[in-house]
């Protein structure tokens, strides 16, 4: 799926159908840090580069973990998400849903999130509003066993 989301306070977000993320205490540190996928709970806050524009995203879903293309990419990194719904949906800031819902198996799942244009898209804060492109993501969604022995004590 290709969408475009709407950009403000510089995130976007992947997230499971009708709930909303939980993000930890230090996300802030987290961004501040470089990180540019948080995981909250059931999705992902991702920190863009610029504001006020529409990144070209593409978010596949993979039935198992795809190969790497990172080379390819800026910044790349991992993270686990949990999904009870099975469906996963890109949003904006402000809870806006992009495009259309994803299917992915229910459980735990990993996003290998990819991105190029950041410094690019950074350079036109307060130069341009509402553009388009410039900053792409990847994001590559595909699901992981469950743990052996999880729950008992």
């Amino acid at each position: 799926m290709d969408v475009l989301p709407r950009i403000e306070y510089k995130q976007f977000q992947l997230v499971e159908d009708q709930k909303a993320l939980d993000l930890p205490a230090d996300w802030t540190r987290q961004i501040a840090g470089g990180r540019i996928a948080v995981p909250g709970g059931p999705g992902l806050l991702l920190a863009t580069g610029g504001n006020d524009f529409y990144p070209a995203v593409r978010v596949e879903v993979r039935g198992a973990e795809p190969p790497g293309e990172d080379a390819l990419w800026e910044v790349v990194e991992t993270a686990e998400i949990r999904t009870e719904s099975g469906v996963l949906r890109v949003r904006t800031w402000d809870g806006g849903i992009v495009g259309e819902g994803l299917s992915v198996a229910p459980g735990r799942c990993r996003v290998r999130v990819h991105c190029r244009g950041r410094a690019e898209a950074a350079a036109l804060i307060g130069q341009e509003l509402y553009y388009e492109g410039v900053e792409e993501w990847l994001l590559r969604v595909w699901p992981l066993p469950e743990r052996s022995g999880a729950g008992l004590s």
